[in-house]
């Protein structure tokens, strides 16, 4: 079987659950493979240019800072892929949920450099993209249960993408991060 192209290939809504939605929703290219790969470049740039004040920033004393924002995006990215990739291999077994807060709380974001989070970041990114490339139709369609939700393996790519969208646009509108030029 070839490998899938991810052109206009939009999950339909029995491919996710309702908490997915908002995400999915923010999606609203053809290529979700593509969009990746941009998205992937835009934020690397974003990482890169930002100041140490402006990382360490929080908008709220009790909110994430920028560079807490910044690992949950790898963390989350992680997590999806990984879930992606036991789908698309046929796993049948119920994959875990995770706490985001729990997860950030635990990682000390907030001790390491820029330059170590730009790097991950990239790493993720490019290796999900590799990952990603790899897949035929077959395996993209292929539903799977994690967080006690079903969900495609396609669907998971265009969470991925949403998911940093929303928070790219948090980092925005909440931190006063222009996005565009940082």
């Amino acid at each position: 079987m070839a490998l899938f192209t991810w052109e206009d290939n939009h999950p339909a809504p029995y491919e996710y659950g309702d908490f997915y939605e908002g995400y999915i929703s923010l999606v609203n290219g053809s290529n979700a493979l593509q969009m990746l790969i941009e998205q992937g470049q835009k934020t690397y740039t974003l990482i890169q240019r930002l100041t140490p004040d402006k990382a360490d920033h929080r908008y709220e004393k009790d909110k994430w800072s920028v560079k807490q924002v910044i690992g949950h995006l790898i963390d989350t990215e992680r997590i999806m892929a990984y879930r992606a990739l036991s789908i698309a291999r046929g796993e049948q077994k119920s994959l875990p949920g995770y706490n985001q807060d729990d997860y950030v709380a635990h990682a000390s974001f907030d001790e390491r450099s820029l330059q170590s989070l730009s790097a991950e970041y990239d790493a993720q990114r490019n290796a999900n993209i590799s990952l990603f490339s790899s897949f035929d139709e077959e395996q993209t369609q292929r539903m799977g249960t994690a967080n006690g939700m079903e969900l495609s393996v396609r669907a998971l790519v265009h969470i991925i993408v949403g998911h940093e969208k929303h928070h790219l646009n948090v980092l925005k509108e909440k931190y006063g991060i222009d996005i565009n030029s940082e």
